[in-house]
């Protein structure tokens, strides 16, 4: 279980207490937990892409810079 995930279920139990609903019951459904692991790991994948991107392109403009190109 990812950290998000697992912080979702601990405010989940949380409110069901204070609900006075058993937690069992206010538990996320599996599918949800996975749900949000995938999403957590595509947002992961998705933002170091941007980086490589972005660090690239920088090299690219520093060696154009010294070839006279830029």
């Amino acid at each position: 279980m990812s950290f998000i995930s697992s912080k979702i279920a601990q405010f989940m139990a949380l409110l069901a207490v204070s609900l006075g609903i058993s937690p069992a019951f206010a538990a996320l459904p599996a599918e949800v937990t996975a749900g949000i692991t995938t999403t957590g790991a595509n947002l992961a994948l998705a933002a170091t892409s941007i980086i490589v991107a972005l660090i690239a392109f920088w090299g690219l403009r520093k060696l154009a810079q010294k070839m006279g190109w830029w």
